[in-house]
């Protein structure tokens, strides 16, 4: 499952990169918003390291 979650958050970092790039080109506000958006979803699916366990 973590190497499906990290899979998924890469995704969403390459799309939120490609969709900023599309956002500053075009000088939209709300494409730049998108991007954020996938951003924090590529945070959220990344696997954390478990501290309790160390």
């Amino acid at each position: 499952m973590t190497v499906l979650r990290m899979l998924l958050a890469t995704f969403f970092v390459l799309a939120g990169l490609g969709s900023t790039v599309s956002a500053v080109r075009r000088g939209n506000l709300y494409d730049l918003v998108a991007a954020v958006a996938l951003f924090a979803i590529a945070v959220a699916l990344w696997p954390r390291r478990d501290r309790s366990s160390a």
